[in-house]
């Protein structure tokens, strides 16, 4: 586990092997009523069985967490597409994004994306399941895609998706030093070491 930035009472970190998992508390079990419950209505049992199996896969994906001491209060997952855009920029895939209901509107699961925002390049796609998870990204500068030819990322191939260009990323990685200010930020906008 590797920590990326402190905030707020909240540490940063970027899981990367399974037993990251089994230094941390998740709470998202069906007798939980205080955890996590997008699993829930996929009919998935057990965050930290899947969140080990997903940490599994090669290549490895991107998965961060904001920790309230050991607890996970939000978290995002992120994988690499195998295909590319039409501009030839690699393409990433949002699969999940939560917070704590409890915590909700704090902010956090924005800081995670815009960490998510400083490991990638190339094209971000998600699919918002509901209307507040679309209403959240699209705030956040990604945009509808578009059937006209303009777009870079073929529509038909990823249907009810939305996408962040690598120029509009590159805009909202910019402004991270106003969620983060003792992170420090390159010219670039993005943080060193990527």
């Amino acid at each position: 586990m590797r920590e990326l930035a402190r905030e707020g009472g909240f540490t940063y970190v970027q899981f990367e092997e399974p037993g990251d998992i089994e230094r941390v508390q998740v709470h998202g079990t069906e007798t939980d009523p205080r955890g996590f419950e997008f699993f829930r209505g996929l009919g998935i049992v057990g965050y930290e069985r899947t969140f080990k199996a997903w940490l599994r896969h090669f290549p490895r994906p991107i998965f961060l967490a904001a920790l309230r001491e050991r607890e996970v209060a939000s978290w995002v997952f992120v994988e690499e597409h195998g295909e590319r855009a039409r501009d030839g920029n690699p393409l990433y895939v949002l699969r999940a994004i939560e917070t704590l209901p409890e915590l909700r509107r704090k902010r956090l699961g924005y800081r995670l994306l815009l960490l998510v925002l400083t490991l990638v390049t190339g094209h971000v796609l998600t699919k918002p399941l509901t209307k507040e998870a679309r209403t959240f990204f699209l705030r956040a500068g990604f945009e509808d895609l578009t059937e006209d030819g303009r777009s870079t990322v073929e529509p038909r191939k990823f249907p009810g998706y939305i996408a962040m260009t690598p120029h509009r990323r590159r805009e909202v990685v910019a402004k991270i030093g106003e969620y983060f200010p003792n992170r420090p930020v390159d010219a670039g906008g993005e943080s060193p070491g990527r």
